[in-house]
């Protein structure tokens, strides 16, 4: 019996070599039968892809919760996202945010940029992050506000330039 999985890229090498049929629809079929077959499944060890939705990586993620996995991997366990939130200077802000155990929001599309948000348990008025983060990854701006006396007070903002900013208010979640 014949296994269609290699039988398909086997005739496309073989009429790529020999100059394919003389036919053009032939060679176009060919070509089609080989595109079809799959790409092998990322193995045991390998970094999951989450590449395949247009606009960006982390376009993956939209309408889902920083918890919930994309191919495995949460928002925030995502490379690039880990790496965004390594670069804030201060250790307990990093911790807040990526051992946050709180409630948080659908993830969203503002101002061009993918937005997450989570909170402290009970506590999410003063005590909240956000990142907001090109679809690529390539520019991550991370909110951080605790404020034990007031839920409207100033956030702390750690830009993807390097630089830190203080803002009006708690971090976006929407």
């Amino acid at each position: 019996m014949i296994d269609r999985k290699l039988a398909a890229p086997a005739l496309a090498l073989l009429l790529a070599g020999c100059g394919g049929t003389g036919s053009p629809g032939n060679d176009a079929m060919a070509a089609n039968q080989a595109a079809a077959v799959p790409p092998p499944a990322n193995t045991v060890g390998s970094t999951p892809a989450v590449d395949a939705t247009p606009g960006g990586l982390l376009a993956a993620y939209l309408g889902k919760h920083p918890s919930e996995k994309v191919n495995g991997v949460t928002f925030l366990a995502q490379p690039l996202v880990e790496a965004a939130v390594a670069k804030v200077p201060d250790a307990a802000v990093r911790e807040f945010i990526i051992h946050y155990a709180g409630p948080d929001a659908p993830i969203v599309l503002r101002d061009g940029r993918v937005l997450a948000w989570g909170c402290e348990a009970h506590n999410c008025g003063y005590h909240n992050w956000a990142i907001s983060i090109l679809p690529d990854g390539s520019s991550a701006d991370i909110c951080y506000y605790e404020n034990k006396d007031r839920p409207d007070g100033q956030s702390t903002w750690y830009l993807g330039s390097g630089g830190t900013e203080t803002r009006p208010g708690n971090c976006p979640s929407e």
